[in-house]
């Protein structure tokens, strides 16, 4: 579909996930390049409650770097074309012309059947800007930037600043704690609640829906597994679902509550602008506000929250690298930056191919699926050296994906290195004895790497 065409039907109460559903994925057209047996599968959610499978990445990349992925065995669709090499994930990035966001969602690996689909989720993943190409991606885009931009950031450094000396404060007489529970998913959620303008009263909600959403992949996966398999061990209770799906109301009746408030009384908040948001004089739709609702607030936190758990994690394995960052305060940029590539905090992002085409020598047809995997990426040997060490030293830490790059490069980027640089300053300044204190847990999800304990010890502070 054209620009000017989506961009007119957008102002007539347009709803992408209505022309998504019409439009037809392709199987693999041609041969294979790099034809391999694959020892593991992305679908697979266990694989991922370990950590990311940095081994599985390098199978991949060193034996099939565009590798054809079959689909989940209940799935409609055809399978993904796997991308696991640096310069093949950011050439496909670059070119939103040839690989649509639009097309199939940039986010979604497979639609799935009717049956399966969340009666609110499903089209709030899709409705959004995430999932928009061209000029439409663009116009909502520059509604968010004054949020994002130099000063706004600088004004809400000192804010972050005060939140993390409250939630080490807190923290301190104890001696041990989640630092999941206690820091990191309560830093996240104050920012971003500053930022959209969420009454503090209501901001613990936040942590709860996204200690939810986290599973949403988990319990959708499972209960396909039951239709198909029947019960087994990891089948959810059923209380849990009931309490997912009561939460997801929840969710989207107070996005709807606030937004609709915010339309009304506009404030200077991005959810004010988001509410206020026009193309060519005409409100966004009903869609689109809860679809802007669900990814800032799950694109808001998640990224900082794990990020922030997971470089704790890694000083606590790699102790030389923790004390070069304690004798040398200039170096925590890099650190953050390396801290970044290694979490790699997204897994992967989706594109469909609108022509056919070529990666690194594997022809594509029109249609077919594209999944940049942005932790493999950031382990590619061809531009990190040594890429499976964590090094705070490495020259070109910054040249990570994990904010992706192109047009879709992440907008919240300046305020997430803001709070990763508040929080590790202080942090290492006020506990720089921390040790890991039993197991991590990661959530099981191949879309977000998600950490929901992270148990640490420390001499206790008065």
């Amino acid at each position: 579909m054209a620009e000017a065409e989506v961009e007119s039907n957008m102002n007539n109460g347009y709803i992408l996930s209505d022309e998504i559903l019409k439009n037809k994925i392709n199987k693999a057209e041609f041969d294979y390049k790099y034809p391999h047996k694959a020892s593991a599968s992305f679908n697979d959610l266990e694989l991922f409650t370990k950590g990311q499978p940095t081994n599985f990445y390098k199978e991949l990349r060193e034996n099939a770097p565009v590798f054809y992925h079959e689909p989940m065995p209940t799935d409609p669709e055809p399978g993904y074309w796997v991308l696991t090499k640096y310069e093949d994930v950011k050439y496909v990035s670059m070119n939103p012309k040839i690989f649509s966001s639009q097309y199939a969602t940039g986010n979604l690996l497979t639609l799935g059947t009717e049956e399966n689909r969340h009666p609110k989720l499903f089209k709030s993943t899709i409705d959004h800007m995430l999932n928009l190409d061209g000029e439409m991606h663009l116009n909502l885009r520059k509604e968010h930037m004054p949020f994002f931009k130099a000063g706004f950031v600088d004004d809400l450094r000192k804010k972050v600043s005060f939140k993390v000396t409250e939630l080490l404060d807190n923290i301190a007489p104890m001696g041990e704690c989640n630092l999941v529970k206690e820091v990191s998913q309560q830093l996240p959620i104050f920012t971003l609640s500053e930022v959209l303008g969420i009454p503090e009263a209501d901001r613990q909600k936040l942590v709860s829906w996204m200690e939810f959403l986290e599973l949403a992949q988990y319990f959708t996966y499972e209960m396909i597994k039951e239709k198909n398999e029947g019960k087994t061990t990891s089948t959810p209770d059923p209380e849990m679902i009931d309490m997912f799906n009561a939460m997801v109301d929840e969710m989207f009746d107070y996005g709807r509550f606030i937004l609709n408030a915010k339309r009304k009384n506009p404030e200077n908040d991005l959810l004010s602008a988001i509410a206020n948001a026009k193309i060519k004089n005409e409100e966004l739709s009903q869609e689109f506000l809860d679809g802007s609702w669900l990814l800032i607030i799950f694109a808001g936190n998640d990224t900082t929250r794990n990020t922030l758990s997971g470089g704790v994690k890694l000083l606590h394995e790699n102790q030389k690298q923790k004390e070069l960052l304690l004798s040398d305060s200039a170096l925590m940029p890099n650190f953050i930056n390396e801290t970044v590539r290694f979490v790699s905090p997204v897994i992967h992002m989706r594109r469909t191919s609108l022509e056919e085409t070529e990666i690194n020598g594997q022809k594509i047809g029109p249609y077919e699926k594209i999944a940049l995997w942005y932790g493999a990426a950031n382990r590619d040997p061809d531009i990190f050296s040594d890429p499976d060490k964590f090094n705070i030293l490495r020259e070109n830490a910054d040249k990570h994906l994990a904010f992706g790059i192109g047009r879709h490069t992440c907008l919240g980027k300046p305020i997430a290195l803001m709070q990763l640089q508040e929080f590790y300053s202080q942090f290492l300044t006020r506990f720089n004895d921390f040790q890991m204190n039993g197991e991590w847990k990661v959530a099981p999800n191949n879309f977000v790497h998600a950490i929901q304990e992270m148990p640490i010890k420390f001499s206790p502070k008065k």
